[in-house]
């Protein structure tokens, strides 16, 4: 792999990201900044553009020859275009990767999915270091994913591979914004957790947060663990059938990809091994096949929030020659 620097930018809903990585993925410059979208695809643009600049600067007149974004989806990689972006209701087939080379002559600027991205940074710098092929799924308030096969990104025709929070897992079940039934993320994601809970205490079920569901306010996945954890039976209840879908999302990615590990990330991970990785593990086992021993790994991704920024810059770089 090219030795020269590569900035990657993950472009947020709330914030944007960047970073000066080397060839083995270390950060040697970070910047942070609002992402203002309420201002218009042209600010934050212009945003994005300042901080590249502020990067390169950062570089000291080391070799910096590309630049890759991690964007909300979905999006073409291959045209450089945002078809839409969550949490930026103005960005509509915006055309990101030729308006940041517009801006920043000199760069190669490589778009591509966020959720890929991170995963490709836990793949080259993180819990995936080690392996070859690696899936991850991204649990925050959704449920994000990418694949790693024989160290290659998936990306598929139409550079939407990967979307592991809406495989199907329940024929008929919860309604998608995506337009389908049943999606994981409808049962399985940070949101999904608390809204599912506070459906069944709304029905009538008993638990400790029933008066603060019935007053308004807004629980958490954190408030359905650490109810859970005092006790709750509900709460119980609710938690584990998320590890259960998700452990269910690990069969079939299992049977699809044969990966050597698959790798969670985001928000719910902040539970930790033992409630979060344990019960996933003790359903996978039960639902798994048994006829062959290819049964992947599980672990916690490493990186937290630098894995966007590091694969973004990671993959920018695959671009360069050698």
């Amino acid at each position: 792999m090219p030795s020269a620097l590569a900035i990657g930018i993950d472009l947020g809903g709330t914030n944007i990201k960047g970073g000066l990585c080397d060839a083995a993925g270390r950060l040697v410059a970070q910047r942070a900044v609002p992402t203002e979208g309420e201002h218009g695809p042209d600010h934050v643009i212009g945003r994005m553009a300042s901080m590249a600049r502020d990067l390169l600067a950062a570089a000291g007149g080391q070799s910096v020859r590309v630049l890759g974004v991690g964007a909300p989806g979905p999006i073409s990689h291959a045209r450089g275009v945002i078809f839409r972006a969550p949490n930026l209701p103005q960005w509509i087939n915006i055309p990101l990767r030729d308006r940041l080379s517009d801006a920043l002559p000199g760069l190669v600027v490589v778009l591509e999915n966020d959720a890929n991205a991170a995963a490709y940074g836990e793949f080259v710098a993180g819990a995936g270091a080690d392996v070859e092929d690696m899936a991850m799924l991204t649990l925050g308030t959704g449920v994000g994913g990418g694949v790693v096969v024989a160290g290659r990104l998936v990306r598929g025709a139409f550079d939407n591979a990967g979307e592991i929070g809406h495989m199907i897992i329940e024929p008929a079940g919860r309604p998608c914004p995506c337009g389908q039934r049943g999606c994981l993320e409808r049962y399985a994601s940070a949101n999904a957790i608390a809204e599912r809970t506070a459906e069944a205490i709304a029905g009538g079920a008993r638990s400790t947060l029933a008066a603060r569901v019935s007053s308004g306010e807004r629980i958490t996945s954190a408030d359905v663990l650490a109810a859970a954890r005092a006790g709750d039976t509900l709460a119980a209840q609710v938690w584990d059938s998320a590890c259960r879908y998700l452990a269910l999302a690990v069969v079939n990615i299992q049977h699809l990809y044969n990966p050597q590990l698959v790798v969670f990330s985001g928000g719910l991970i902040q539970a930790g091994a033992e409630h979060l990785l344990v019960p996933i593990q003790r359903h996978f086992d039960l639902l798994r096949w048994k006829i062959a021993p290819d049964a992947p790994r599980l672990a916690l991704a490493t990186l937290g929030t630098d894995a966007g920024v590091i694969g973004a810059a990671a993959l920018a770089r695959e671009t360069l020659p050698g």
